[in-house]
């Protein structure tokens, strides 16, 4: 700004613009880097159906499952020959525990102490914890499911040894971890809660910081008036999709009274694009700089039909058992996954942000914790984002290695130090990221 100090008439204002001023006064200096953990449960039927078959590192035609990613070719790293260890408990067979609780610690699981079908309980903490406690990041962690159970199958993320990061399954309580603190003037928490189920108050957070917007509008030349709107549109997007939630969910004795068919929820890609925009608006806003996302749980059973594929109930029973039968189909569910990635990754393009744009200071980490069908041999791994220039991007990295010597690679591209990760602490970076 023109004045060495800017200050803001409400503390709403203060709260949602003060970021913004902070990008503002670094914009010489690279912004500290964010980084989102977003963790699949497809696999693929066959390895050439992910994995670009054939080319060189930088010459390579992209899979049929990763489609979606070819407006953002340039921009990612595709990693082929990453397995997770197998070693540690198993509980109920199929690796479906197993893969979820090691994909992000390599750590063997434990096994439970109070869960009576033993699915065991993290052996160490998350890639994300340990990146967010030496950096002193705020953190979010999401899940995209229809289920509303509580065990290892939906919670790859933990502190440390037994101690579960539980992810949040409602975009409503999501908002409310990422700005629920801003409340327009005059208006009580509770009583805004009341007026959105409702369906009586349309109010924005924003509301109360009209006369800041528009003092600090008339202050920017035109480049940074388009941040501007970006920084307020993504606030007033994720307001509106988790209102729609609000109005599309129904009361609790009616949740209550009838059992839901949580195998053939139709409404997931809705959900799916509320955590997403939920994610954008934390990140642009910087609200959290460390994310994680569970897409799906390990064995969930979502229908497809939004990507053409016919299910009666379940994509994992009918089509993923069904691996070679239902090629097609599990090509095509899974391809509609990862064009959602490329979707997210494009829009952090799309964005500037300092010298740049959001992309060039996000890395966004997408991988599966299974491989073929139900392997933990030769998982998907897809690293979109340059880390400010660290990770050159469109090229193929084929490798035999373990998801530890990944997750210490990244780590290390957001500037925290470590020797390894997991059940073994030195065993140091990726070769050739």
């Amino acid at each position: 700004m023109k004045r060495r100090s800017f200050l803001f008439s409400t503390a709403t204002g203060a709260a949602l613009l003060s970021p913004l001023f902070a990008a503002r006064a670094r914009a010489q200096a690279a912004p500290a880097p964010r980084v989102l953990f977003w963790v699949f449960s497809n696999g693929y039927p066959s390895p050439d159906a992910f994995f670009p078959d054939g080319g060189s590192e930088t010459d390579f035609a992209l899979s049929p499952m990763l489609q979606g990613l070819s407006a953002v070719r340039n921009d990612v790293v595709i990693v082929d020959g990453v397995s997770i260890r197998r070693s540690g408990l198993n509980p109920r067979g199929a690796d479906h525990i197993r893969s979820v609780g090691k994909v992000l610690t390599a750590a063997d699981i434990l096994e439970s102490r109070v869960d009576a079908e033993n699915e065991g309980e993290p052996g160490g903490p998350s890639i994300d914890h340990v990146i967010a406690t030496a950096r002193g990041a705020a953190t979010i962690e999401l899940l995209v499911s229809d289920r509303g159970r509580d065990t290892m199958r939906e919670q790859p993320f933990s502190s440390g040894p037994r101690a579960f990061k539980m992810p949040t399954v409602d975009p409503g309580q999501a908002w409310g971890r990422l700005f629920g603190g801003f409340v327009p003037p005059q208006e009580e928490p509770a009583v805004r809660a009341a007026l959105q189920r409702r369906q009586r108050s349309r109010r924005s957070i924003l509301d109360g910081a009209l006369a800041d917007l528009s003092r600090v509008r008339r202050e920017l030349d035109a480049v940074e008036r388009v941040k501007l709107d970006i920084h307020e549109d993504a606030i007033r997007r994720v307001e509106q999709r988790v209102q729609a939630d609000l109005d599309a969910a129904p009361s609790v004795s009616a949740a209550c009274a009838l059992p839901r068919d949580d195998f053939a929820d139709a409404s997931m890609p809705a959900r799916c694009a509320d955590h997403l925009d939920l994610l954008f608006a934390g990140f642009a806003c910087d609200r959290v700089q460390v994310a994680g996302l569970v897409w799906g749980s390990s064995g969930y059973h979502w229908p497809y039909a939004w990507a053409g594929v016919r299910v009666n109930s379940s994509i994992h029973d009918e089509v993923h058992h069904l691996a070679g039968e239902r090629r097609d189909d599990y090509i095509r569910a899974h391809q509609w996954d990862w064009a959602q990635f490329g979707a997210f990754v494009q829009r952090l393009k799309d964005t500037p942000e300092g010298n740049g744009t959001m992309l060039d200071h996000t890395l966004v980490v997408g991988v599966s914790h299974f491989g073929h069908h139900h392997d933990i041999a030769r998982i998907p791994v897809v690293l979109a984002g340059s880390a400010r220039g660290r990770l050159r991007t469109g090229r193929v990295v084929r490798t035999t290695a373990t998801n530890d010597r990944l997750l210490t690679s990244v780590a290390h591209l957001l500037d925290v130090d470590i020797a390894g990760i997991g059940d073994d602490p030195t065993c140091g970076p990726l070769p050739g990221l």
